[in-house]
């Protein structure tokens, strides 16, 4: 079987409130497969569904073939989780940290060094979580994700509040793991690192998936490219790439010697997203 994970109508209703309507996908093995979608749009929800939290108002979802509620503590041990609010031990060191997650999963010591290394917090061992930046905290939930050898990784927001510097290291790490054969779940509202990290990309609104496709595939099915041209005089003219309304303006301002500089620009998902919605997305760094 490819699939590591496959989701079916899954939908989670509160009171008279339905957080997730009725969603369906699959996730291939050794992939990155996103949720892209504004807070409040069902995104944790999902994920606590998948990661057997608690269980779907209608609907089913498997890990591997197991079901997430008939087999909820199977699926526990073959999966890792990043929260989308560090939930550290502020108290105790690194090494602390991550040894009590270690001893609840029977892993070997040697995987403490190991998962650290793979996030390049060796160094760290000694140092109370408290000490570290919101970016070091990440690496480290990161770290504890890892030290069951999970092969499936579940990431809610995993560069949401960070640093520039940080959100792309965390980018680069994911990217990494992926490269070890794992398969991801990332959670996100920011439009860089979805377009980034994932292979396949679902967008959620008010609980329902609106659109999944290869972000490039997203971009030329629901974007435009457009053509910029800047003038000498600092005006700025766009129009949709390689059409006539393009082609006269560029004309125009060709004869009265007004180009200063010509570019092509192409869709992004931030404009699928509002061309799907009629909103716009807050992305973050």
């Amino acid at each position: 079987m490819n699939e590591a994970i496959f989701v079916e109508n899954l939908s989670k209703r509160y009171g008279d409130f339905e957080a997730v309507k009725n969603i369906s996908f699959n996730i291939k093995k050794g992939t990155i497969f996103g949720l892209l979608g504004p807070n409040g749009a069902g995104k944790s929800t999902t994920i606590k569904m998948l990661t057997c939290q608690f269980p779907p108002t209608s609907g089913t979802a498997h890990i591997e073939g197991l079901n997430t509620v008939v087999d909820a503590t199977e699926i526990k041990k073959k999966i890792g989780v990043v929260f989308e609010y560090q939930n550290l031990y502020e108290e105790l060191s690194v090494y602390e940290n991550l040894n009590f997650f270690r001893r609840l999963y029977s892993s070997p010591k040697e995987k403490i060094s190991e998962v650290l290394k793979a996030v390049g917090m060796e160094t760290y061992q000694k140092n109370k979580i408290k000490t570290l930046s919101k970016g070091m905290k990440q690496k480290i939930m990161i770290a504890r994700a890892l030290i069951n050898d999970p092969d499936i990784l579940f990431l809610d927001e995993p560069g949401s509040g960070l640093d520039p510097r940080s959100a792309r290291e965390i980018r680069q790490m994911i990217f990494d793991l992926k490269g070890l054969g794992k398969t991801i779940l990332i959670t996100t509202h920011n439009m860089g690192e979805a377009d980034f990290l994932c292979d396949c990309l679902a967008i959620i609104h008010k609980g329902s998936i609106i659109a999944m496709d290869t972000p490039g595939n997203l971009k030329k099915k629901y974007g435009e490219d457009v053509l910029r041209i800047e003038t000498i005089t600092g005006d700025i003219y766009e129009s949709p790439l390689n059409t006539k309304s393009s082609s006269d303006i560029f004309k125009k301002l060709s004869e009265n010697n007004q180009v200063f500089l010509v570019h092509s620009k192409e869709a992004t998902i931030e404009d699928v997203f509002i061309k799907l919605t009629g909103e716009k997305l807050t992305d973050e760094s």
